[in-house]
């Protein structure tokens, strides 16, 4: 479970991050953060490229900012979008992000926690596994 404090400062991260998704003024945004095993975080929005697959995804932007800070041990990643969702709905992190924080929760041996937040204020926490399950084997 995370602290309110480590919900503060991730939330914060990705508000600013919101503010640098690439182009500006996109209609859908999603920034993530990673927070590290040493404490820092790290967030970053997306990058879009008008080919669509050469678009860089919030979450895998802010694997490679802690990563390139010499970072590897990520503990939570979270999530915001100011996607149009009904109240208790959230965007998920999509099957290619869910790969790479797969990797990196096993080559860390450290469990990771997801924090999936919304512009609305709501949020979801939850543990990775507890994610890739429910997609692999919904009830």
């Amino acid at each position: 479970m995370l602290t309110d404090h480590q919900k503060t400062k991730l939330k914060a991260a990705l508000t600013e991050a919101m503010k640098n998704s690439y182009p500006k003024g996109a209609a859908t945004t999603y920034a993530a953060a990673v927070l590290t095993k040493s404490g820092n975080v790290y967030a970053a929005a997306q990058y879009f490229s008008d080919t669509y697959s050469l678009t860089l995804h919030g979450e895998q932007c802010a694997l490679v900012h802690a990563a390139a800070h010499g970072e590897g041990e990520v503990v939570t990643m979270a999530c915001l979008s100011n996607e149009k969702l009904e109240k208790g709905q959230f965007a998920y992190p999509c099957h290619m992000c869910k790969q790479l924080l797969y990797e990196s929760q096993k080559r860390s041996g450290i469990p990771m926690t997801i924090l999936l937040t919304h512009e609305s204020g709501e949020e979801k926490e939850l543990m990775l596994d507890e994610m890739l399950g429910a997609f692999l084997w919904p009830k």
